[in-house]
């Protein structure tokens, strides 16, 4: 039977030009969901999300798994596969003054 963990990385997070996601150790599950709920987005402002992966949790690689554009306030997710040990999600905001944001990971293995 597979199992199946949803984590919230980031609830009603507030940031300027970037945030890095708290980082998850996810090496038992065979994929993951990325989801992106957008609270508040300056009008004009461009959301950009990719996907990081890490062998210790510390230091960090671009996965290759990309957001499309976040324009708008809403959801938003990506589907992972191969990973390794650890996720985390990095968004940087293209202007305006800040945004809002809550994320989860959904872990299936």
């Amino acid at each position: 039977m597979k199992q199946f963990y949803t984590v919230v990385l980031d609830r009603m997070a507030t940031f300027g030009d970037r945030l890095e996601s708290e980082p998850y150790e996810c090496a038992w599950a065979d994929e993951a969901l990325c989801f992106v709920r957008v609270s508040k987005l300056p009008e004009g402002a461009t959301l950009r999300g990719l996907m990081q992966i890490s062998v210790d949790g510390i230091h960090w690689v671009d996965e290759g798994t990309r957001f499309a554009d976040m324009k708008k306030e809403g959801d938003y997710f990506v589907k992972v596969r191969e990973f390794g040990g650890w996720l985390r999600l990095v968004l940087t905001l293209t202007e305006g003054a800040a945004c809002e944001v809550t994320t989860h990971l959904v872990l299936k293995g």
